[in-house]
Parts: C-alpha cells; sequence; structure tokens
C-alpha cells in the first residue's frame, strides 16, 4: 500500500489520515477540497450515492451531497426506499402539504421499508423545507415477488405495465455479481436464479425509468437529478448507472460510496477499477445486530438447522440441531432471509417460530437483545 500511494503522490504531499467527511477520487490519494467536491458535483447532471441501509453515516452523506447539490439549483431526488405508489405521498411532502409524521404514516414506512426512519428523517426533512421534487422509485413489492417466484411470463398485463417498459437481461458481469446472493436467499434451481436476476434487473430498470420520467426533457430541461440507494444498485457502474445512461443519453452519472477510512484506502488502490466515482468516508459503522446463533440450510418446506453457536439467543431459547425452522410469527420461511423480513419491523420484540422436530411440530419463543443490553445475572 505504502508503495502505490507513494507512486500516486510521488511530485506531491503525503496524504493525511483520512477522516470522516473526506472525499476520495481515486487513484488520487489525497482527500477533495470542499471547492474541488463542490465543483464536482456542480458538473454532474446526475449524482447517485449508495448506501448500507442500517448505517447512520452513509444517510448522512447522503444529506450532505443532497444540500450541496440543491444549493446549486432545482433538484430531484429519487429514492430507493419507497414503492412507486407512494408517489402521491412525495408530491404532497414536497409541497408542504403534509408533516414528516403524516408522510411516514402514508408510506407505510415501516411496514413497507422497516430500517429505522430516525436515519432518513432528516433528509426527507430537507426535501420538504426546500420544496425539492421527491420521487418514489421502487417497483411495487408484490410485481418485483411475482417474478421472483414465476419470471415475467408470470405477470398479468397490468403487473407487466406498472413496471419498467424496457428491461435489459443481457448483463452477464452484473448477473455474476447478483449471483453472490443466491445462497443467502436459498436459491439453488437455474430457474429460480434465473428468476431472482429477472427481478434485480426488474428493479433497477423501473428506478431508472422512475427517474428519467421526472428529467425529461433531457437535457433541455435543466433539471438535476440525486438517487439514494443501496451500495449494490450503484457500486462498479452496474446496476442503476447503465440502465439510467439508456434513457438519458450523455448523463454520465457521478456515483457515491460512502466507505470507512480503510475502505477508502484499499478500494482507492482499485484506481479506474474503484467500485465509484468517489469514495466517501463514513463514521464508523453502528454495532452490528445480535443474531439467533444459527447456521442454516435450505430444506423443501423450512430452514434446517445446522449448526448453533453457544450461548445464542436461539440455543437459549431450546433451539437444537436438526430442528427445521417452517415460519416466524405464521409467515413461513423458504430462506434465511425470510426471518430478516419477518422480524425487522421489531428486531427486539419476542418471535414465535414454528419448528418441526422428529416429527412433532412446536413453538419456540426467541428474543433478540439489544445491541448493548447487559447479560443477564446467571
Amino acid at each position: 500500500m505504502a508503495l502505490a500511494v507513494g507512486c500516486a503522490g510521488m511530485n506531491s504531499t503525503p496524504p493525511r489520515v483520512l477522516a470522516p467527511g473526506d472525499y476520495l477520487a481515486p487513484p488520487d490519494p489525497h482527500p477533495l477540497s470542499r471547492d474541488e467536491l463542490e465543483g464536482r458535483l456542480a458538473k454532474a447532471r446526475v449524482v447517485l450515492v449508495g448506501e448500507r441501509h442500517d448505517h447512520p453515516g452513509h444517510h448522512a452523506i447522503q444529506l450532505q451531497v443532497l444540500k450541496a447539490l440543491a444549493a446549486q439549483g432545482p433538484l430531484v431526488v429519487g429514492v430507493e426506499w419507497l414503492q412507486q405508489d407512494a408517489q402521491p405521498a412525495c408530491d404532497a411532502l414536497s409541497a408542504g402539504k403534509i408533516t414528516l409524521e403524516e408522510f411516514r404514516a402514508q408510506v407505510k414506512w415501516e411496514q413497507n421499508w422497516g430500517f429505522p426512519w430516525k436515519m432518513v428523517a432528516p433528509i426527507f426533512a430537507e426535501v420538504r423545507s426546500q420544496s425539492l421534487t421527491l420521487v418514489a422509485l421502487n417497483a411495487p413489492q408484490s410485481v418485483v415477488r411475482q417474478v421472483a417466484r414465476g419470471g415475467l411470463k408470470s405477470l398479468t398485463t397490468q403487473q407487466r405495465a406498472s413496471i419498467a417498459p424496457a428491461l435489459n437481461l443481457d448483463d452477464p458481469v452484473y448477473r455474476k455479481k447478483v449471483a453472490r446472493q443466491f445462497a443467502f436467499h436459498g436459491v439453488k434451481d437455474p430457474e429460480a436464479q434465473e428468476n431472482f436476476f429477472a427481478a434485480q434487473v426488474v428493479r433497477d430498470e423501473t428506478m431508472a425509468h422512475n427517474l428519467a420520467l421526472r428529467l425529461v426533457p433531457w437535457p433541455d430541461g435543466g433539471k438535476r437529478g440525486l438517487v439514494l440507494a443501496g451500495a449494490g444498485h450503484v457500486a462498479g457502474d452496474m446496476g442503476l448507472p447503465p440502465r439510467i445512461t439508456r434513457r438519458l443519453p450523455g448523463a454520465r452519472p457521478l456515483t457515491i460510496l460512502p466507505v470507512s477510512a480503510k475502505g477508502a484506502l484499499m478500494m482507492n488502490m482499485a484506481g479506474e477499477n474503484a467500485p465509484a466515482d468517489l469514495l466517501a468516508v463514513s463514521t464508523p459503522a453502528p454495532p452490528p445486530p445480535p443474531r439467533l446463533g444459527l447456521l442454516l440450510g435450505v430444506e423443501k418446506g423450512g430452514l434446517v438447522v445446522k449448526r448453533l453457536i453457544p450461548g445464542s439467543p436461539a440455543q437459549k431459547a431450546g433451539v437444537l440441531p436438526g430442528d427445521l425452522l417452517l415460519a416466524v410469527d405464521s409467515k413461513p420461511l423458504k430462506s434465511p432471509k425470510g426471518i430478516h423480513d419477518a422480524i425487522k419491523a421489531a428486531p427486539f420484540a419476542p418471535h414465535t417460530y414454528l419448528v418441526e422436530r422428529n416429527g412433532h411440530r412446536l413453538s419456540i419463543d426467541i428474543t433478540l437483545p439489544r445491541p448493548g443490553a447487559a447479560a443477564a445475572p446467571k
């Protein structure tokens, strides 16, 4: 690393230690000055800022970029967090006709997204205070799930009309990236993998389509766009960037990826192969949430417990190796992600797991401890 940095900065002063708020433009190891950052933002007609959905530091960077862009002129702000049927509420918020709490209720935030509201509330507050155009980018979740189950061919005419009219599935590099998620989602069958990839493309194409609709006439309308979405939709010039460019010729989206200081150094060394145009140094990640403590395998009808971590919540509740987890709070389990989806709205509340053991079914209640909570006395 020292050699690589030394070569990059041979005729300049050594780069200083990176700190939250710094921005790198690979392969330059020196942080951008405020004027340099604002200059790059000013040249971009479309900016994409990635995130880890549960990372407050990433959302703080998104807010910082939003404020900088809004200071430069009219701005269209598109968010992955909302499905397109939330657009009436978005329009009302942009016009200042509803409060933040009314908006939260109307979009059914906890039900439809589930990640902590407090992390994104300042972003929506800024949109409202500056009367920025807010766009709900995402495809209807019911349609995405239908594609994941039965493929595009299974959609009704009405369902097909609710997503982007043009879908590019011929993307082998992106397909390989998406394939890394198959194990976590319990996707084994080749046809199921094809449907899973199609569902991901439906999300990306529909988000790009909904953004483009708000930026026409292009490029003569003078509008600029900001997209806030998961890093997987932004990084590596895959997912959203090429699909936006296809709809908005010449847009050349500027991608920004929030990362740790260590991550910024490592990614910066990749030079032109860095995952984003700019790397934004974030505050440290919050401590990971407690886990059930299970190693699971996907079986027909549920998830089989292959191993338990000693002292984990699942072990303490009475789960045993070989148990088959069938459902959580009456929601059937088909993949490990199903557990996350079932409990994400209230992760630290008691949840009831339906378990099959030696041909018999039983219910086991498991409560995850809150991060930092003191262990119960023995």
